[in-house]
């Protein structure tokens, strides 16, 4: 496939002159970015533009898009623009090439509907204003060029709807046409902004402590542009103090981490102010851009806090005025100003970041946030002022339960594990600790260590709970001094109020125990209950997940997460309904971890006295029958987990019909020096192969550093020709790309190459399961994905066991949704279109 040019475009730029990105080079990878901008140059339009192959294809809108159905509006094709022009918004200077002003006014995916070829595009708009179906078809007059540049936009659906009356602001900053035009010389410095320009800012001193605004916690996030959208962060909230260069970083409950966060403080202190409030949380972020709470501990705990961000969402002083009482939509423009002046633009690495937002499409911007594994979202009013304490101007929408409690006691450890065994946790009601459960999940080792030291010091000889009849009448239970917070995620309550699945996520030094006492801070206390506990406490003191008894539940198989074996059991019993599909009644060969991930084997023949319960299936090879483990319901992958099981290979067949495959899978495996955007845009290619053979492909991460790409077949060629099918279609791949892909195993030849390993289809071999977790460092999991959440902030260790089930909790349907029904058979036809001559297989 050729790769796109922006020859075109960088010829009628001048980059000295205009702040639009150079783009070097097209992007290695073909993502589904949407943008739609609004352009007055010489006459006001509109700007179409969807990534394909690492350019944003671009159209002229000179009436915008069609929103009614059947309506069509003329398209002009442009020349093709470089990914980051998805985030360009301002003035192109007068003279240039589209010189005047350019808003950012809407963002969002595409997806294809139908044909995609060079003289229609079918396409599925999800963005913060337009969401729909239309269809881009190429009109018939040609230029001296031979290429038809107009076209016709034509709308076809209303589903999903949208608003046929969008606001006529940007996505980005929430500006107005003319807010944008504001004149500024392209290319000079951003100024700071001058607080006697806001209309709304007060005169007055800086108050010496600034309490911070306290989001309310709602089931779902708002609908309607009145309401801007933020990632909520896994952090501490921090309330940034500058006055005449010194900075003071204060926590949520008045304790000063100036000292603490000498970087930070640094930076701050650099900013073109004399006087500033800012608020914001203090994060760790990972690869991935996701924030880390246990990553943020390990940070603090080590004083060893440099690289941790400042992700900054409110000014409410400046230079001698109050600005609580401006829109908040007014104070982020002010306070991205402020950072943009001091080289800190939105959308810029490094330690004070800009925490930036959508407007309006809350509940489908939760959804998104929920599908990468975030924690939540934090949904604002966009035109009202700063109001210290809780209400309900700003909403929380989690996507998990979280809550904090107060430590009253723990448990002396079992078995090899060092510390404590579990903590017993309360909240405070009146003065009164009421106790809400045991947590003995999600510690590290060191944090064992670290909070058993703590609570020692700590130990009284009463306990602080009130009296209750759920209160565990324990040997050798130490109670503490109710002062350490910690703060936990949990499925829901049992009837008794209870915590059903919780994990440790850490300790909240920014809190006091009386602070946890509101209503507001442990709303998902009044969560649902569950009547139907498939989890419960053993007679004889033991754990059972879904009827089976685990021994040494405490045992950690994650040391990095803390992630025991109880919580892999439940982690498989809260998603058994989305595993079992592609997972039930297939041979497994397992690897067991007995002790955890760090001491591995595989095995294919269990013994007759392991996990005897689970069923066997005898298969002849090689001379011998040998029995082949595998499973029909929740309660087998428990049992199995109970052994040590922490990884689930399949083969590529059922039980029921052994020599005839109905999976054919496909495993693109980078050498470390590859991109990952060269294994997404092999991945696609690969597909539109398989499906001009009228075979469908879904990918599937693989927990490691690969992509799976798994063809559902009807049982029909035997797996000789299955393998001949993998193997010559590999082999035309990496003909055609010799210096990026390669068919050798052998390592010395796999240097700077995607090894396409079509072994995979062998009888006998198997690949990892959709959902199974992996003995890798940070307990990743094998996921299937849509074709369209392929990108570069998902790659194939994205999603843990921890992450994961937030995951699924935002999904509206089976990411593999058709899967079954794609099954065709690999008959002589397919396999001639590869070179394969069935007979000779």
């Amino acid at each position: 496939m050729a790769t796109p040019s922006l020859h075109e475009y960088q010829r009628k730029r001048d980059f000295h002159r205009s702040r639009e990105p150079a783009g070097a080079v097209p992007a290695l990878q073909a993502g589904h970015l949407y943008v739609m901008h609004k352009h007055a140059a010489r006459r006001l339009h509109f700007d179409l533009r969807i990534e394909q192959d690492g350019v944003l294809r671009s159209w002229a809108l000179p009436r915008g898009a069609p929103l009614e159905i059947g309506e069509k509006r003329l398209a002009v094709e442009v020349e093709n623009h470089p990914l980051e022009y998805g985030n360009f918004e301002g003035n192109i200077p007068k003279g240039e090439y589209g010189g005047g002003t350019v808003m950012l006014w809407d963002v969002g995916r595409w997806q294809a509907d139908g044909r995609n070829d060079a003289e229609q595009l079918d396409f599925i708009l999800t963005g913060a204003k337009l969401t729909g179906a239309w269809t881009l078809v190429r009109m018939r007059n040609w230029d001296v060029r031979g290429r038809g540049k107009q076209w016709l936009l034509i709308k076809r659906t209303d589903h999903p709807q949208h608003d046929l009356h969008p606001d006529d602001l940007s996505v980005a900053s929430g500006r107005s046409m003319a807010e944008i035009a504001e004149p500024r010389e392209a290319g000079a410095p951003a100024s700071p902004p001058h607080a006697n320009a806001l209309p709304g800012a007060r005169p007055a001193a800086p108050p010496a402590i600034q309490p911070p605004q306290l989001a309310t916690p709602s089931e779902r996030a708002p609908t309607g542009t009145a309401w801007l959208h933020e990632i909520k962060f896994d952090g501490y909230r921090i309330v940034a103090h500058i006055e005449h260069g010194k900075a003071r970083l204060m926590t949520r409950n008045g304790h000063d981490w100036t000292a603490r966060l000498r970087a930070q403080a640094r930076q701050l202190e650099s900013l073109p102010v004399e006087q500033a409030i800012l608020d914001g949380e203090l994060v760790a972020l990972t690869a991935d851009g996701a924030s880390s709470f246990r990553e943020l501990q390990e940070a603090l705990s080590r004083k060893q806090t440099a690289h941790l961000s400042y992700q900054l969402f409110d000014l409410l002083y400046l230079d001698g005025h109050d600005l609580s009482a401006l829109p908040l939509l007014e104070r982020k423009q002010a306070l991205a100003q402020l950072l943009e002046a001091a080289g800190n633009a939105p959308g810029a690495g490094g330690i004070l970041r800009y925490s930036d937002h959508v407007r309006g499409q809350g509940p489908d911007f939760f959804e998104q946030a929920c599908t990468l594994g975030l924690e939540g979202v934090i949904s604002k009013r966009a035109d009202a002022p700063y109001r210290s304490g809780r209400n309900k101007l700003w909403l929380k929408v989690k996507c998990t339960q979280h809550a904090k409690f107060v430590v009253g006691g723990f448990t002396p450890p079992a078995g090899a594990r060092s510390g404590f065994g579990a903590l017993l946790l309360g909240s405070l009601r009146h003065g009164r600790l009421e106790y809400a459960g045991r947590l003995g999940t999600g510690f590290s080792n060191r944090q064992l260590e670290q909070l058993h030291a703590t609570l020692l010091r700590q130990e009284i000889a009463q306990s602080p709970f009130a009296p209750s009849p759920s209160l565990p009448a324990l040997r050798g239970v130490h109670w503490v001094k109710p002062t350490l917070v910690v703060e936990v995620e949990y499925a829901e309550r049992t009837r008794d109020g209870l915590l059903r699945h919780p994990s440790f996520l850490g300790t909240r030094e920014d809190l006091d125990p009386e602070q946890i006492d509101s209503p507001g801070d442990n709303l998902e206390e009044a969560a649902p209950v569950s009547a139907n506990r498939a989890t419960r406490h053993a007679a004889k003191g033991g754990v059972e997940v879904a009827g089976i008894e685990l021994t040494h539940p405490e045992r950690i198989l994650y040391p990095e997460q803390g992630v025991t074996k109880l919580a892999l059991a439940r982690y498989y019993e809260s998603l058994h309904e989305w595993a079992l599909p592609y997972l039930a009644r297939r041979p497994l060969v397992l690897l067991r971890c007995p002790e955890g991930r760090q001491a591995c084997f595989y095995q294919k023949h269990l013994g007759k006295g392991q996990a005897s319960s689970v069923p066997r299936i005898a298969i002849q090879e090689k001379g011998a029958v040998r029995d082949y483990v595998y499973v029909r319901s929740l309660v087998d992958v428990v049992s199995l987990v109970q052994h040590g099981v922490l990884e689930f290979h399949a083969w590529g067949c059922r039980v029921e019909d052994i020599e005839h495959p109905d999976l054919l899978v496909f495993d693109l495996d980078p050498a470390p020096e590859v991109e990952w955007q060269e294994v997404l845009r092999t991945a696609r290619e690969l597909r539109d192969r398989l499906q001009h053979m009228g075979l469908t492909a879904f990918p599937r991460t693989t927990g490691g550093k690969g992509l799976h790409l798994v063809v559902p077949l009807r049982p029909h060629a035997d797996w000789a020709s299955v393998k001949a099918f993998a193997r010559a279609l590999s082999e035309q791949c990496a003909r055609d790309e010799p210096l990026l892909l390669t068919t050798n195993m052998a390592l010395s030849k796999r240097h700077g190459r995607i090894y396409l390993d079509y072994l995979r289809n062998t009888r006998g071999s198997t690949a990892i399961a959709c959902y199974s977790a992996r003995a890798r460092p940070g307990a990743p999991v094998a996921v299937p994905l849509r074709w369209d959440e392929l990108g570069p902030a998902v790659r194939s260790d994205h999603y843990t066991v921890e992450t994961l089930p937030r995951r699924l909790g935002a999904l509206r349907a089976d990411p593999w949704e058709g899967f079954f029904a794609a099954a065709v058979p690999l008959d002589a036809a397919t396999l001639k279109l590869a070179g394969v001559d069935e007979g000779g297989a």
